[in-house]
């Protein structure tokens, strides 16, 4: 394999990887370091050793209830010890974690644990409004302040006393003490699913994505020696290892991958449940985080938010973000009020989910999502057949192959055989390549606007707009026109907090892509939001975005009333 001058000093091409199931980075981080903080929660600090075995013990009571290899069982738990200690009792006995999203309506958290068939429902207590009425037989109920400090734990207890579980639930705390599993089960890490994510998939509706025990132990080791080894450092660590911030929720593939690495190298975890940006800044200067990874929303509020120049942030070391774009003036802003060198990847749930990252050292590349793992191909190929792989610069579908790429939808395999093809997965992203190496994403195969005969890609209208000092989020989608035989584009703006929508703001928002973009992808109409829905990674919910609108057209069409401008 050519190695290109642009990789990365130090990050080896390719890894030897242990074919081992990812429990194993839990209990090599409890033998080696039993003491050590493996959490900080709500201020209270729990062993590596002690929640290990709280696992054996929770595991030996699964057992009992009948939990077997290949069983499923849900997980409904924010950034908590009670999902890490679940996530590696449910995978000590080759069974598979459902990680499900609490902000999920109702209806898709029960067709969820439906189609996966899940034996047993591990939720917090917060969340019993969201247990749906047909659910596992087996509930196991987690107190949320069991692992906070006495006297918050007091007080929450007092505070939600009329919280009720159903009478037939088991008490999470009843079952991480007593007898330890006795014997692991047996487990083929290249073969055995270790957990199932849902997710839109590369085209169409939720999926239930099988990540082998293989895809998620290779995928955090090639994080980690993306960054060579969490034990470097730019920067002196105050704790001699490596503190995480985890606000990043462990039911989403980025969580997780933070998750998993974070313990196979025993560091410290300081756990957000709720993240706010206050929250975060606060954490940070209290528990000196040296780790940062963050989504582009969660730094643009931090950026914005009052209170940031009361904490010191100076105690971190690097700065990771992804899932959406972000813009290359947040990137500079933050790092200059950290001291941090900031470094964005790409990578999606079917996937592991990285892919590839920007270098930690050299000229910084803010545009590009940056360069392939260890191990990691990437083609970009031609959008009608896929079977073309387009020369350097040219626009194409990523396509990617590598040992963290998922084993397949569950119980899909047509959506399956679409997206896995010879090996390659087909990710439904747009974008290109340069001569280094360096990937450049565009947008979703499924967003794109085709308008007076050019394909537009919705973002880089979403990504003009949102450079206006009051724009806070925007998005864009095409509107057909019948009369015309033709599509206009049209975008939707959320401004930020203290700015009144105008139409003198709309004109100049339209001017300001004018000056930017071409003549086709400027906006014939931008309309102003009071807000603008968004995914929990903090991607524009477009398809939510376009429904709604399609509603409203429908209401007010029923109502007999005239459709708005805006909506046409």
């Amino acid at each position: 394999m050519t190695v290109k001058d642009s990789y990365p000093r130090g990050v080896p091409i390719s890894i030897k990887y242990p074919v081992m199931p990812v429990y194993e980075f839990w209990r090599n981080s409890a033998r080696k370091f039993p003491d050590r903080d493996a959490v900080i929660y709500l201020g209270a600090k729990h062993a590596y050793r002690q929640l290990w075995e709280q696992t054996m013990s929770l595991a030996a009571n699964l057992q009992g209830l009948g939990v077997e290899k290949g069983d499923r069982v849900g997980v409904l738990l924010p950034n908590c010890p009670h999902f890490i200690v679940a996530y590696n009792a449910v995978q000590a006995l080759g069974a598979t974690v459902v990680a499900i999203n609490p902000l999920m309506p109702v209806p898709e958290i029960e067709r969820e644990l439906r189609v996966t068939g899940c034996k047993v429902l591990v939720i917090l207590d917060r969340l019993l409004d969201k247990l749906p009425g047909r659910h596992p037989e087996t509930l196991i109920v987690a107190e949320a302040a069991y692992y906070a400090p006495g006297p918050l734990r007091l007080l929450s207890r007092v505070k939600y006393r009329d919280l009720k579980p159903p009478k037939t639930a088991l008490r999470f705390e009843d079952l991480i003490t007593g007898p330890k599993l006795g014997e692991f089960s047996e487990i083929e890490p290249m073969e055995d699913v270790a957990v199932i994510m849902f997710t839109s998939g590369t085209t169409g509706e939720p999926k239930g994505v099988m990540l082998t025990h293989y895809n998620l132990v290779t995928n955090a080791l090639q994080s980690y020696h993306w960054l060579r080894g969490w034990g470097y450092s730019a920067k002196p660590q105050n704790a001699g290892w490596p503190i995480i911030l985890c606000a990043l929720p462990f039911f989403h593939s980025f969580g997780l991958v933070t998750l998993n690495e974070a313990v196979s190298f025993g560091c410290t975890m300081v756990l957000l449940p709720n993240p706010t940006p206050l929250d975060i800044i606060k954490a940070t200067d209290k528990h000196r985080v040296t780790h940062f990874p963050l989504i582009p929303r969660l730094i643009r509020e931090i950026l914005h938010h009052p209170d940031l120049g009361k904490h010191d942030l100076s105690s971190l070391t690097t700065c990771a973000t992804g899932g959406a774009a972000i813009p290359v003036e947040h990137m500079k802003a933050f790092e200059e009020v950290s001291g941090v060198r900031m470094y964005q990847g790409y990578g999606l749930t079917e996937a592991g989910p990285s892919v590839c990252a920007t270098p930690i050292e050299g000229d910084p590349n803010y545009a590009s999502t940056g360069l392939l793992y260890p191990d990691t191909e990437a083609k970009i190929m031609d959008l009608q057949l896929g079977e073309i792989e387009m020369p350097v610069g040219v626009e194409g579908e990523i396509v990617v192959k590598g040992p963290q790429v998922m084993k397949g939808y569950w119980e899909n395999p047509e959506a399956t055989a679409e997206a896995l093809r010879n090996g390659w997965l087909f990710t439904g992203d747009i974008g290109r390549m340069d001569e280094n190496g360096y990937l450049y994403i565009v947008g979703r195969k499924r967003d794109r606007i085709l308008a007076r005969g050019h394909t537009i890609w919705p973002t880089i209208v979403e990504d003009t707009l949102m450079t206006h000092p009051k724009v806070e989020v925007a998005v864009a989608f095409g509107v057909p026109d019948p009369l015309r035989c033709s599509t206009d584009i049209r975008a939707g703006v959320k401004l930020m907090e203290g700015f009144s929508e105008s139409e003198e703001l709309e004109r100049e928002l339209i001017e300001l892509c004018k000056e930017v973009l071409e003549e086709y992808q400027v906006p014939t109409r931008i309309m102003f939001r009071d807000d603008v829905p968004l995914t929990v990674m903090g991607k524009v919910d477009r398809n939510a975005v376009i429904a709604e609108i399609d509603a409203k057209i429908k209401e007010l069409m029923q109502e007999g009333g005239e459709v708005p401008d805006e909506y046409k």
